[in-house]
């Protein structure tokens, strides 16, 4: 193999490297941000689920009129985050995101086991099938983000 080659399979696999490691970067990131809107959402219904209810109960304990009233907006409110809920689907991004990262992580574990048991001597065929596996994680990733985006009411 000439130092071209060489040079060349050099490149390529860095380029492949930085992608990745951007890649997984930018993944988790948005996966922690869709959990923390996941977990927001859970405990925001929870919240006003439990006021709601409690508001009713002490209704029909105490029959004052700003406890019904309250029980309304309380009410009105949970309505309207379990529609952000379903607008805003948190959960299925923040799965989605985990899925897409698990992916990313078992890419860059193999490329270092690989790296590892060829002392660094990898061909530029192995070094585009990264490349490929690569793109092809983060087309399936824009695809399911579309996916979940257009599908959800």
């Amino acid at each position: 193999m000439s130092s071209g080659e060489n040079s060349a399979e050099v490149e390529a696999l860095k380029l492949v490297e930085d992608h990745l490691g951007r890649g997984i970067s930018n993944v988790r990131k948005s996966r922690d941000y869709y959990r923390r809107g996941s977990q927001l959402q859970i405990i925001a219904l929870a919240i006003l689920s439990a006021t709601t209810t409690l508001l009713i109960a002490l209704n029909q304990i105490y029959h004052r009129s700003v406890l019904a009233a309250l029980s309304l907006v309380a009410g009105t409110l949970m309505t309207v985050a379990t529609a952000w809920t379903s607008w805003f689907g948190f959960r299925r991004l923040w799965l989605a995101n985990t899925s897409t990262l698990n992916k990313l992580w078992a890419l860059r574990d193999q490329i270092e086991y690989d790296k590892a048991r060829h002392g660094n001597q990898l061909t530029l065929a192995v070094i585009d099938h990264y490349h490929e596996q690569l793109q092809q994680i983060f087309a399936e990733q824009n695809r399911t983000w579309q996916h979940i985006r257009s599908t959800e009411e």
